[in-house]
């Protein structure tokens, strides 16, 4: 009887003894000795410490994450915290990085938990570019500049690299300035691993180059689930307000193209064609892909989401008004070949018309129509298919 009671009595206390039990995340600074992913052969180069690279298992062609800084790629970003930092990408060729690590207390589920990470992009990422069938597609190895915008994706599961439970998102990562994000983190169920990845804007329109920086992850702290002590999903510290829930604008024709007032004459480094801020990297005859372009399926009309890189290029064209340049529309296999080269050609067209109309000398503008007959990707595939429909500039003499 008096066991009983004793047990009665530490149960009855127990409520008083719960205590919000935080997760912690081994090296979550991402501290190592900085070096270049590399795989070559047998020479493989290893992950943070700590972490495992799940690209061993998907795309074991690829190699791991680079950890920063000592200037790999011409990424000359100083950590946010300690003394490195990792960096991953996304590919062209529809691959991207990501890393995983199992958890010494499992996040529980019907838990919340904060959680924060340092994020940045840099202006500088420049590595050779390969598509879907291992080829690389510049000439001369030249590398390109993986600086599109991607997202930040933390999983959760029950092994490492499982995507059992999308835990957070970020808005696309399109600042050279590391900046903190926080997130509430709902477990549906037990969460045994963790990995990190970087991912497309989703809905995923066609893979493109790019990079996301991550440094000084913070622990899980448990925190009250209740709606009037939720963590705003947004970016903290000196930074305007992002929700982080990535939509994809929606991509609507414009009628009228004159609806769009022209840019200032002030020149302004281009932030999407990263490639025209160094005019003397640029090599006559090797293509450009215009990214963040794009029509209305099916006919030549420019879709509004595209002004951005098209007032970059009517700003450079009008500052290196000695360069001419080649417009190549290209599309991919499904239509009839005199459809796709009337279409390529006719994008291309319109394209010079834009630029025209705010100010470039026509003469500085070619057009041709390459229809089907240069594809980047297999056209086997929806996503193929979305890449080879493009438009690219070729500068012709400068």
């Amino acid at each position: 009887m008096r066991h009983l009671i004793i047990t009665v009595f530490l149960v009855s206390l127990a409520p008083l003894f719960m205590v919000a039990q935080d997760v912690s995340i081994f090296n979550r600074g991402l501290e190592d000795t900085p070096r270049r992913g590399a795989t070559n052969g047998f020479n493989y180069t290893r992950s943070v410490d700590g972490w495992f690279d799940c690209g061993t298992r998907r795309f074991p062609a690829e190699s791991p994450p680079d950890i920063h800084p000592n200037n790999f790629w011409e990424n000359k970003l100083p950590p946010a915290k300690g003394r490195s930092y990792v960096g991953l990408v996304v590919r062209q060729n529809d691959t991207w990085e990501s890393i995983s690590q199992g958890l010494d207390i499992p996040l529980k589920k019907d838990k919340c938990y904060s959680f924060s990470i340092y994020l940045a992009r840099s202006d500088d990422y420049w590595s050779v570019s390969r598509d879907i069938n291992n080829q690389i597609t510049t000439e001369n190895n030249d590398p390109v500049n993986y600086v599109e915008p991607a997202v930040f994706r933390l999983w959760g599961g029950d092994v490492y690299c499982a995507q059992e439970q999308l835990l957070a998102e970020s808005t696309p990562i399109d600042h050279s300035d590391w900046r903190v994000y926080e997130f509430k983190i709902e477990p549906q169920s037990d969460i045994n691993f963790i990995l990190i990845e970087a991912f497309y804007v989703v809905p995923v329109f066609f893979p493109y180059n790019g990079h996301i920086l991550i440094d000084e992850l913070s622990d899980f702290k448990e925190i009250p689930c209740s709606e009037e002590d939720e963590v705003e999903e947004d970016i903290i510290a000196e930074v305007p307000v992002k929700k982080n829930n990535p939509k994809r604008t929606d991509i609507e024709p414009e009628k009228e193209i004159d609806k769009v007032e022209p840019e200032p004459e002030k020149y302004v480094e281009p932030k999407i064609m990263t490639e025209l801020r160094n005019p003397d990297r640029l090599k006559l005859g090797v293509p450009i892909r215009i990214r963040n372009l794009y029509f209305q399926a099916d006919t030549s009309t420019i879709s509004r989401t595209s002004h951005g890189v098209l007032n970059e290029l009517v700003r450079f064209l009008k500052k290196y008004d000695n360069y001419v340049i080649e417009l190549g529309g290209h599309t991919n296999a499904i239509p009839p070949e005199a459809y796709c080269d009337s279409l390529s050609l006719v994008r291309a067209e319109r394209v010079r018309e834009y630029l025209v109309k705010r100010g470039v000398s026509q003469a500085q503008i070619k057009c041709k129509g390459y229809g089907k007959r240069k594809p980047i990707a297999s056209n086997e595939t929806t996503v193929g298919r979305a890449r080879n429909q493009r438009v690219e500039i070729k500068f012709l003499s400068r």
